[in-house]
């Protein structure tokens, strides 16, 4: 199936046979509608979570909100008899402020809390396009990883259509004594249409030409193993895709389950678990910023220094920088999970 993705021809070409036309629009559309999918994917479950309409979430809130009424049962016996000593003490006002949050965060299936999370959410967001919207070198990030793919995707097409050239035969005289290279000619028309192509993209894009697009002659030898090349440039931009998808699916899923550690924080112990949720929380929005920023640079040395690789910038998409981005993300989440605990440890000690 990948093998016929890669030398089948949009209009129909046989083996061995060329028309110009590349695959490029196939491979380039395939690429696109990955990218598409990632920002699109999640859009309705957060605005049924935004509404109060997700299942999920809905289930988790009624179950939280059992749960805290049996803690802040427990909990309203050792206040009680403190503030019968006390009475309305600093440290006794002090105690009744989480119990009462808790209740008010939980009430009307929990909508203060979804609100909550959608700002932190919409926060997140608005630092990533930030981040990605930061012009390097005269393009903004944001551009030079859609050029950067988009020219990547026309080179892998532009192998694959030299590739099929070098099985035509060479020079050749006919009848008339006319000298032909049929595998030449081959050569420059897919070249030439794979160039025209990639130009017409970029325009209808709207991402300009570039510092240093990618010269098409500088691919001339590089065809072999091909198709090894084009089904793994498949497989890692669909394991980039999945990356995407599972962090955006982490974001939904730690929204989710905010009403556990909200309430489970009513329990006495000196950390309170919505600490650890918001370092979760925090971990993830790492994880995301460190992953478009090295993705990001990458693209813009490469837009600068193009290379006729088509798997280096994928490689880096879908191995190296979720590796990185995700190690930068739990070392930053533990760290403000351990600062945090340790301040509210310190202030218990004092008081």
């Amino acid at each position: 199936m990948l093998l016929n993705y890669f030398f089948a021809q949009s209009n129909g070409q046989q083996p061995g046979e060329n028309t110009g036309t590349t695959i490029a629009p196939e491979i380039l559309e395939s690429v696109n509608r990955g990218s598409e999918m990632m920002v699109n994917s999640f859009k309705q479950d957060w605005a049924n979570f935004a509404n109060g309409q997700a299942p999920v979430y809905t289930a988790v809130v009624a179950t939280s909100t059992m749960v805290a009424v049996v803690l802040i049962s427990w909990w309203s016996l050792g206040w009680y008899s403190k503030f019968s000593e006390e009475g309305f003490s600093p440290d006794v006002i002090n105690e009744t402020i989480y119990p009462l949050l808790v209740i008010l965060m939980l009430t009307n299936n929990g909508a203060m809390l979804a609100s909550t999370c959608l700002a932190l959410k919409n926060t997140t967001v608005t630092l990533n396009r930030s981040i990605l919207n930061i012009t390097k070198n005269g393009v903004t990030i944001k551009d030079s990883i859609r050029i950067v793919n988009s020219d990547q995707s026309f080179v892998l097409a532009t192998q694959t259509i030299l590739a099929k050239c070098e099985i035509l035969p060479g020079i050749k005289k006919d009848a008339e004594g006319n000298i032909t290279n049929e595998k030449e000619e081959c050569r420059k028309q897919a070249i030439e249409q794979s160039r025209e192509e990639a130009i017409k993209s970029r325009e209808s894009k709207k991402l300009g030409s570039g510092s240093g697009s990618w010269n098409p002659l500088d691919i001339g030898a590089e065809t072999i193993n091909n198709v090894v090349q084009g089904v793994v440039f498949i497989i890692l931009n669909g394991m980039q895709a999945a990356f995407q998808y599972i962090l955006q699916l982490s974001f939904l899923l730690t929204a989710y389950v905010s009403p556990i550690f909200l309430v489970l924080s009513l329990l006495p112990v000196s950390s309170k678990a919505i600490y650890a949720w918001f370092s979760g929380w925090l971990a993830l929005t790492l994880v995301l910023i460190s992953y478009s920023i090295i993705v990001g640079m990458a693209a813009s040395a490469i837009v600068n220094a193009p290379s006729t690789n088509p798997l280096i910038h994928q490689l880096i998409q879908a191995i190296f920088s979720p590796l990185l981005a995700l190690a930068i993300g739990t070392g930053g989440g533990l760290s403000v999970f351990s600062a945090i605990t340790g301040s509210s440890k310190f202030v218990l000690g004092k008081r």
